[in-house]
């Protein structure tokens, strides 16, 4: 095994950045947590000065890169090289969550799931742009850089104006549902004057066949009455002859 001692100035010069890509591959292996070995990737770029390696090599670092170079040399290293196809996914999905918030919005559900939707998709579209932005070009020390500033500056474009596309169909379709929502409510309205005045036309009718036999009915009442008053009279009349003679 290698037990060498070896210099460099930081991890911006090229063999730093090669050192560096070892150190992940080393972490990653060992760490069962994604986030532990970022995690150590970023504090290795940061804060190092001394490194040992599994195969017996001890590099040290003759400056520190700081919070602010050091974080620019972790996502140009290793955040965009090993995981933006994974962030590019991620912002996908985050568009399919909006669909999904959209959805139960119209369905009914608060306002608020709507809202937080488009909030969750910003905030993957904001991480997708930082790391196509840090993302390196063909002429730096990267041992793997793909693309070229143009390209990434309008695979950024595309996607940025993808994502606009699709919100502005969903604000679209919601308008679209509220006017076809207010067609149907005055047809709703329609239907029911209409069966109501359907309704009352028929409770009229009933009312005035209930009438019409109630006045038949008051008629032969009377009628019989006036029957059993002239049977009466004449009763009285046969009974007064009766009782003069």
């Amino acid at each position: 095994m290698i037990n060498t001692v070896e210099t460099i100035r930081d991890l911006e010069v090229a063999e730093g950045r090669r050192l560096l890509h070892d150190f992940y591959h080393e972490r990653r292996v060992k760490n069962t947590l994604e986030l532990r070995t970022l995690a150590e990737c970023w504090r290795f770029c940061t804060q190092a000065r001394e490194v040992q390696l599994n195969d017996g090599r001890r590099v040290r670092f003759e400056a520190r890169l700081g919070a602010k170079l050091g974080t620019r040399v972790f996502l140009e290293e290793v955040v965009s090289t090993y995981y933006a196809n994974l962030i590019h996914g991620t912002v996908y999905a985050g568009a399919v969550v909006v669909l999904i918030a959209v959805g139960l919005y119209l369905a009914g559900f608060p306002t608020w799931i709507a809202i937080a939707g488009f909030g969750i998709e910003a905030l993957l579209l904001l991480a997708y742009a930082i790391v196509t932005a840090y993302s390196p070009p063909d002429d730096s020390g990267s041992m793997h850089s793909t693309a070229s500033p143009d390209s990434l500056l309008a695979s950024l474009n595309s996607s940025v104006r993808e994502m606009t596309n699709a919100i502005s169909d969903l604000f679209r379709l919601v308008s679209q549902t509220d006017i076809r929502q207010d067609v149907l409510l005055t047809r709703l309205s329609e239907t029911i004057s209409k069966v109501s005045s359907d309704t009352s036309r028929k409770e009229i009718e009933k009312l005035d066949e209930l009438k019409d036999a109630l006045t038949e009915f008051t008629q032969e009442l009377h009628l019989n009455t006036r029957r059993l008053n002239e049977q009466y009279v004449r009763m009285s009349e046969k009974t007064d002859q009766a009782l003069q003679r």
